[in-house]
């Protein structure tokens, strides 16, 4: 092998190495500290019964074909 041949993947891979330490520019900054978050009370649902009842109708209105406005306007 020529010394040529043994140069190149050095110099590759000084490059790819020097390459790599190039990322964030700028001032290093220390993470701010989290800000406190209030939490929310969830209110229980009113009644099972009326939650099904509002399931039954979603389910019908979904089941329920649409009228179709056949007067040929587009």
């Amino acid at each position: 092998m020529t010394s040529r041949s043994l140069l190149f993947p050095a110099v590759a891979m000084s490059v790819l190495l020097f390459l790599s330490a190039c990322g964030n520019k700028g001032p290093l900054v220390m993470p701010q500290k989290p800000v406190p978050v209030e939490e929310q009370s969830v209110e229980p649902a009113a009644d099972a019964d009326s939650q099904k009842q509002a399931d039954r109708k979603a389910q019908e209105a979904i089941e329920e074909p649409t009228p179709v406005n056949d007067d040929g306007n587009d």
